[in-house]
């Protein structure tokens, strides 16, 4: 029996960080689609944003009880929220220049197992034991002739 917690505990980690390699793996595709939108539609936030929206909604497969993916993103994004008093990622230009834009994501990871968010908490790792995830992303400007 006492063998067999440090092999619970091992895999446990293992699962949790296959799930946020994951997690970040599709955050990278999610910016590399986001920042294609904004290369195209010269940065405009009202065009990138819904953009990136639904690049996340990856995130969110399968849909479970809720209609789509997208639903599910909405409902984990506002218990989030309630629960952290945090968004559940922050999407930021950080320039803009006649040739470039940078972004830059910052995605709140929450582990799946509770003890470890609190032994993160415990440590100061992270904010209230959640752990960013940070991607950034430089892409050329299109330009459309005019």
């Amino acid at each position: 029996m006492l063998a067999l917690l440090p092999i619970l505990l091992i895999g446990s980690l293992c699962i949790e960080l296959a799930r946020g390699y994951q997690t970040r793996h599709l955050l990278i595709l999610s910016m590399q689609e986001t920042a294609r939108v904004a290369a195209v539609q010269h940065a405009d936030p009202q065009r990138w944003q819904p953009a990136l929206k639904h690049s996340l909604a990856r995130l969110f497969v399968p849909a479970g009880r809720f209609a789509s993916p997208q639903a599910r993103l909405e409902a984990t994004r506002q218990a989030f929220q309630a629960r952290f008093q945090l968004p559940l990622w922050r999407m930021q230009r950080i320039s803009s220049t006649p040739d470039t834009i940078h972004l830059r994501l910052i995605y709140f990871y929450q582990p799946l197992q509770e003890w470890l968010r609190m032994l993160l908490q415990t440590f100061h790792i992270g904010e209230q034991g959640l752990i960013p995830i940070v991607v950034d992303y430089r892409v050329l400007r299109h330009y459309r002739p005019d």
